[in-house]
């Protein structure tokens, strides 16, 4: 009976896939010395209640730890979705390598393009934002990481950093910080190795600490001060808030209770959309920075905010909107005419 108690025992911790698997040869060992008391019945799949009456647990210590630690069928998923991700990880990365061989190739015909990839990602190394004529400060405030989830806070960061590598690639880099690192916001930001040593300024203070208020002016959709030019002694805040409109205002709010002047993109004086005014952190950044680069707000708004959001330009709707009425008087004065006929 001890033989066949620690058989079932051994299929059922197999199943586990926990821990290595008991060996056979130390089962026989153990029923050498072992009796079972209990009756256990292998045909039926029911599980034992207390395996320890079983098993010592100073013989196979691996027991307790199967028996303690099981995995979920979620976990198990988990497990297997990133080992087949590592398992591919080398065709991945030939992948992107033929990917970018290609790009850099096509470069090369249509711009007369000689730079190789590192070549030009170490000529990245030698500009500085201290170097840059332009002195437009953007700042990205993230006091709000606690009322993001990891998720969401990873999304916000991911758009942050794709701010940080486009103004590296400005001819007149823009002089990026970013106020309030701390808290979850600075453990989620350690993933990204060596960012300490990023050409851009972190603040672990709030930005009304860091920045004389003078110079702020708080970016909101809810502003109603209307930004007409950028200016280089200011400062323009950027909040870092992914929260899908469960915080509607909050930022305005918060700003408005300091003092802090705020101020909203020439978004209606320039173009209609058909969803809200509320653009993700690096479409902000980019449409400043076009025009920081000497680019009309009309333009940057068409070359950066994506075309789901129905954008189009004033004057074009006003002309549409014209020929619709000139099309309605045509056909009212051709109805009228038939009926002058009959």
């Amino acid at each position: 009976q001890a033989y066949n108690c620690l058989i079932h025992f051994y299929k059922r911790y197999k199943m586990t896939r926990v821990v290595e698997v008991v060996e056979i040869e130390e089962i026989k060992e153990l029923s050498d010395t072992r009796t079972c008391d209990k009756e256990v019945e292998l045909e039926n799949d029911t599980p034992i209640d207390d395996l320890t009456d079983v098993i010592d647990s100073s013989n196979i210590p691996e027991a307790a730890a199967a028996t303690e630690t099981v995995l979920s069928k979620r976990a198990r998923k988990k497990l297997l979705k990133r080992q087949q991700w590592l398992d591919t990880k080398p065709e991945r990365r030939a992948k992107e390598k033929e990917k970018r061989k290609l790009k850099i190739a096509a470069l090369r015909i249509v711009k007369d393009f000689s730079e190789s990839r590192i070549s030009s990602r170490k000529s990245l190394k030698h500009t500085k934002m201290s170097d840059s004529s332009c002195k437009i400060g953007v700042v990205f405030d993230m006091q709000f990481g606690d009322l993001m989830n990891q998720r969401d806070l990873g999304k916000c960061l991911k758009q942050i950093m794709k701010c940080y590598s486009f103004n590296r690639r400005l001819t007149n880099q823009l002089q990026l910080s970013m106020t309030s690192l701390g808290g979850s916001v600075e453990s989620e930001m350690s993933k990204n190795d060596g960012f300490r040593n990023w050409d851009f300024n972190f603040h672990s203070g709030r930005y009304d600490e860091v920045f004389s208020k003078e110079k702020i002016v708080y970016l909101s959709s809810e502003s109603d001060c209307v930004l007409h030019q950028l200016e280089d002694d200011k400062v323009y805040i950027i909040g870092g808030l992914v929260d899908h409109n469960h915080h509607k205002g909050l930022c305005h709010e918060k700003a408005t209770q300091l003092g802090i002047a705020t101020g909203r993109l020439p978004i209606d004086e320039f173009v209609s959309m058909k969803t809200r005014k509320v653009l993700a952190v690096n479409h902000v950044y980019e449409i400043l920075a076009a025009v920081s680069q000497g680019k009309e707000w009309k333009e940057a708004f068409l070359g950066v905010i994506p075309e789901r959001k129905g954008v189009v330009p004033i004057k074009e709707e006003e002309e549409e909107s014209l020929e619709l009425c000139d099309k309605d008087d045509q056909l009212i004065v051709g109805s009228s005419e038939a009926e002058i006929n009959l």
